[in-house]
């Protein structure tokens, strides 16, 4: 699978601020909703696909010049971007969602979407369950430290 970029969402203020999301899913209303409250117009793009490393991201960020990029990727990857973050100037934000049921009933997980379609997603993982979540905040990565001791 090769990766895509979508242009999602794109405001009508004159000055719109480039975010470049790398998720499989597109944003929510609710986060577009906080993303022009907090930065004004904006225009987004969606990266979607296999994202081999860091280094791919940052090739989108300097073709869309984009200043904010929101990943949904391996931590790994999250970190690395942290450290470009530095030297290439963008800011990353990560979106706080809350789980709010596992199950593997179908009818239940529209139920519960539909309760709050403007927040809720879903991940379906390999055993058939069905996470639902919502979305809370953004929270702007500021680093990413691993800590260990002897065991």
């Amino acid at each position: 699978m090769s990766v895509t970029l979508d242009k999602v969402y794109e405001s009508s203020a004159e000055k719109r601020t480039v975010v470049l999301w790398v998720s499989r899913h597109p944003p929510l209303p609710s986060q577009i909703d906080v993303l022009e409250r907090k930065l004004g117009g904006v225009v987004v793009y969606q990266l979607a696909g296999i994202i081999p490393n860091a280094e791919a991201v940052i090739e989108y960020v300097k073709k869309l010049n984009a200043t904010v990029v929101v990943p949904v990727l391996p931590l790994s990857i999250i970190a690395r971007l942290a450290e470009l973050a530095k030297s290439t100037g963008f800011t990353i934000l990560l979106a706080k969602m809350e789980a709010i049921a596992a199950t593997k009933d179908p009818e239940e997980v529209k139920r519960l979407v539909s309760e709050n379609p403007w927040a809720r997603t879903i991940t379906t993982y390999a055993d058939g369950v069905i996470r639902v979540f919502e979305f809370r905040c953004f929270e702007r990565l500021i680093r990413v430290e691993l800590v260990t001791e002897p065991f």
